[in-house]
């Protein structure tokens, strides 16, 4: 069994507020788009770490993903800067309690570092999901 993205995209995207930009792992998010709102959250495979194999027959990735909350700093309002953090928290939250599976949960992981380039702020949390491959 494999968790695609859009399913953990509309699972968070259930879980934010209303009218939240929740981006996946092939989106750029660019604040000079005039069409960007200053607070955005992205869902980005980052990396798949080998768990367990069967040599020519099966294979188990964990499939480590990021949740990032992007927030233009100059351009976000104190109200949308609050709407951030809240975001970052809702994710958190929406991963915890997520069984996409029967009795199976996301486990929970580091994020990305947290980072400032001197107008986008960058907050993460992360998180991984088993992937199972099988040979055909």
């Amino acid at each position: 069994m494999r968790i695609e993205e859009s399913a953990i995209i509309a699972h968070l995207a259930a879980n934010l507020a209303s009218g939240s930009q929740l981006f996946g792992s092939y989106d750029v998010i660019d604040f000079v788009d005039v069409v960007l709102e200053p607070v955005a959250a992205q869902v980005r495979l980052e990396r798949m770490v080998l768990a367990d194999a069967v040599r020519g027959d099966a294979v188990t990735y964990d499939a480590a993903y990021s949740f990032s909350v992007y927030t233009d700093l100059p351009n976000a309002s104190p109200t949308e800067k609050v709407a951030a953090q809240a975001m970052l928290e809702d994710g958190i939250t929406a991963l915890l309690s997520w069984q996409y599976a029967p009795m199976q949960y996301p486990q929970m992981l580091d994020g990305l570092d947290t980072k400032f380039d001197g107008r986008v702020l960058r907050t993460s949390i992360g998180f991984s999901i088993p992937a199972h491959f099988a040979a055909s």
